[in-house]
């Protein structure tokens, strides 16, 4: 039963991440919304190790977690930096100005 419970919670976390990408015009919300997705992925997963009796995959799982989220937070971080640097805005309609990087 509380195996249904982590699945539904996961669905809805990614309905909210969905959203948050398919509403948001701001780069960096986007960018959580993302992030709050793949948290719901993680916990879908984690219940079905967890479910299924091979806990030891969920603290690779957790690894992954961490190692993924970090490297997109290094993506966000510089191309926010160079939206900063050339003045561009955080609206993702005027981010065609990056092709002339």
């Amino acid at each position: 039963m509380i195996f249904g419970y982590f699945i539904a919670f996961g669905f809805a976390l990614f309905a909210i991440g969905a959203v948050g990408v398919a509403a948001s015009r701001h780069f960096i919300i986007m960018m959580l919304a993302v992030e709050i997705a793949l948290t719901a992925a993680i916990v879908v997963a984690a219940a079905d190790f967890v479910y299924s009796g091979s806990t030891g995959n969920v603290i690779g799982l957790l690894f992954t977690l961490w190692s993924v989220a970090s490297a997109e937070i290094m993506g966000m971080v510089a191309i926010y930096r160079y939206m900063i640097a050339h003045g561009i805005s955080m609206d993702v309609r005027q981010l065609a100005r990056l092709r002339d990087w």
